[in-house]
């Protein structure tokens, strides 16, 4: 039924509707009907009632969510002479009896309005407080500047006739809830209202700051006082079967997770009525992903301040990797799963700020030991020279800088917590490889730190030949040379060059080639030949150390045959040059083709998104 009237609303998503209640029925009729069909209801304004409401309704009605498909006989969308005007809420704002695309009030009010009069006959009537409150909720946070309340940051309509300032004080003095003599702006009622309880979540705030800007500038004073980097990820009920893959998703992206709990029975219930404004449906999937059901509090020490590009993320996210390595978790809970099963497994925090407040509401006796954790962690990962520029990549692993170290420029690469392991690494490295020119030169170790010495990089300028439509060229013969030496050195020494690519590789005009990553140089066995490498060959499953994906899927093909021109076979041992340049000579017919057919296609893809926006913009 409730369909059936949303269909005939148009089908689209609005909120706040205009509904009618038939002028034959009346409210008398409304009210003792609703009773006897047992739906859990209250009205917040009623024709007669001895103070109007501010945008004029006749009635206003709250009700639960199982509720709601009940009423729809009752009411109508179009309005004919002698109807009542009716604004219908649900508590959840579920779809069509929303406000602004969120639940009109705080979840937990909603229903303590609704409890205070279950057991009244009809009509079920809020008090002069509830309605106050109500009220000044719908002004302060639903309309903000256009309620026409004063603000100390917002310019309104004359706060003398605003409706509201004349309901809201109407009303005061009927219940004498605050004191006569303060004053009703949008800063004060704010204030008592976060006292009481009934200010919503910021999470809520934020999606309503798209139409109150009012409360932009409210969230952006809270978000300074924040941990940087904290983030809570509430792992829904159907994610939880895929809970150990995504601890390792955000182990991966550099996060350490710093508080790892369930969130059962009852207290599942509390946590979701207080978060997501209490809307724990589908939303744009096929299924929800059912309720929270499992904490994860994680802490970047690096947040990366892009802005992120996911679907969904505002512009108060102070860390658009959160955003990424949700979108990743999605995936990994849907893949293989019928379209029509897809669901939401994870809703995460837009920023520290919302973070903390989350977990004040599912571990509150945990915050003040996960926001010291995160303090500490912050302040150990501050660069100890000063910086002169940022050079860093992904920064999974560690963060890379240029400094002043001592009067010289310098490279300081700073390890996030957990991660000395690959800072032993390149320091290990370094002891094997000291006889190898290519291995760049450590100046200083410290704890979570190394400073490497500077290099001009102009691998560029050595590149080629260049094959067309190539975005590069490729390594000279005696490069490759070099860097075959390199990993035949560590193997024979019982090492492998994991990971090891020409993305690791700079040249310097005066110092030459130079090797700068060994991240994940590790422990192998005694090897006198090439065949096998793990530079060149997929990393076994097997495997007991640090595996990255990038090196289980056709290393050589993907990361090293775009910069040799050779196939594998010919890297393996020593050939002729000549016979390596005449090689060369046949892979850049191929390599030229396959760059035209990519550049086609990327022409291709562009031309036909330029039609689809041409089209979309004449509709």
């Amino acid at each position: 039924m409730w369909s059936k009237l949303f269909r005939k609303l148009g089908g689209k998503r609005r909120d706040h509707r205009q509904l009618y209640v038939a002028g034959s029925v009346g409210f008398e009729t409304l009210a003792a009907t609703l009773v006897e069909r047992d739906i859990d209801h209250t009205f917040l304004h009623w024709p007669g009632a001895e103070v109007a409401w501010p945008s004029g309704e006749d009635i206003v009605l709250l009700v639960a969510d199982d509720g709601l498909p009940k009423i729809a006989g009752l009411l109508r969308s179009r309005a004919r002479p002698g109807d009542l005007r009716c604004t219908l809420y649900s508590v959840g704002g579920l779809r069509g009896s929303d406000r602004n695309g969120v639940a009109y009030l705080p979840v937990r009010r909603s229903r303590e309005l609704l409890d205070a009069v279950r057991a009244q006959p009809a009509p079920r009537l809020a008090s002069d407080a509830q309605r106050l409150m109500v009220i000044s909720a719908e002004a302060v946070y639903h309309l903000g500047p256009a309620s026409g309340l004063a603000s100390d940051t917002a310019v309104g309509e004359d706060s003398a006739t605003s409706p509201y300032v004349q309901v809201i004080e109407a009303l005061n003095a009927r219940c004498g809830l605050w004191p006569l003599s303060q004053r009703f702006g949008l800063e004060e009622l704010d204030d008592r209202l976060a006292a009481a309880g009934w200010s919503p979540f910021s999470d809520t705030m934020l999606k309503l700051s798209g139409v109150n800007p009012w409360l932009k500038s409210r969230l952006q004073d809270s978000v300074h006082d924040s941990v940087p980097g904290l983030a809570v990820f509430l792992i829904r009920e159907r994610g939880l079967a895929h809970l150990d893959a995504l601890r390792g998703t955000l182990t991966r992206h550099g996060f350490d997770v710093l508080c790892d709990m369930p969130i059962e029975g009852a207290h599942r219930d509390e946590v979701a009525d207080q978060i997501r404004g209490g809307n724990w449906g589908r939303g744009p999937f096929p299924c929800s992903g059912g309720l929270p059901s499992r904490l994860l509090v994680a802490h970047d020490v690096y947040p990366d301040r892009s802005p992120s590009k996911a679907s969904g993320a505002s512009e108060m996210v102070d860390n658009a990797r959160v955003f990424a390595v949700k979108e990743q978790m999605r995936r990994q809970v849907n893949r293989g799963v019928p379209a029509s099963q897809h669901c939401n497994p994870v809703h995460s925090s837009d920023n520290a700020m919302q973070a903390a407040e989350y977990l004040g509401v599912v571990a509150p006796e945990r915050m003040e030991e996960v926001l010291a954790s995160a303090r500490q962690r912050n302040e150990a990962f501050v660069t100890p020279f000063p910086v002169l520029a940022d050079l860093s990549k992904h920064a999974r692993r560690a963060k890379v800088e240029l400094i002043d170290f001592h009067g010289r420029q310098a490279i300081c690469k700073t390890f996030r917590p957990g991660r000395e392991r690959f800072l032993e690494r390149e320091v290990k490295a370094r002891e094997l490889g000291s006889s190898l020119p290519e291995v760049s030169q450590i100046l200083a170790v410290g704890p979570s730190y190394l400073v490497f010495e500077w290099y001009e990089n102009s691998l560029p300028s050595i590149l080629s030949p260049k094959p067309l439509f190539y975005p590069h060229g490729l390594l000279p013969i005696w490069a490759i040379e070099r860097l075959r030496s390199l990993i035949l050195h560590y193997r024979r020494l019982g090492y492998e060059c994991i990971d090891f690519n020409p993305h690791n590789v700079i040249y310097d005009p005066c110092k030459g080639l130079k090797v700068i990553d060994f991240e994940y140089l590790q422990p192998g066995q005694e090897r006198n030949s090439l065949k096998g490498n793990y530079a060149w060959y997929p990393v076994p499953d097997t495997f007991p150390g640090d595996i990255p994906p990038t090196t289980q899927y056709r290393p050589y093909l993907r990361r090293w045959l775009p910069y040799t021109g050779l196939p594998r076979f010919m890297c393996l041992y020593s050939f002729p040059r000549p016979l390596l340049i005449l090689v060369r000579h046949v892979t850049l017919i191929g390599m030229t083709l396959a760059g035209a057919k990519r550049l086609g296609r990327r022409r291709l893809r562009r031309f036909l998104k330029g039609r689809a926006s041409g089209a979309g913009a004449l509709r």
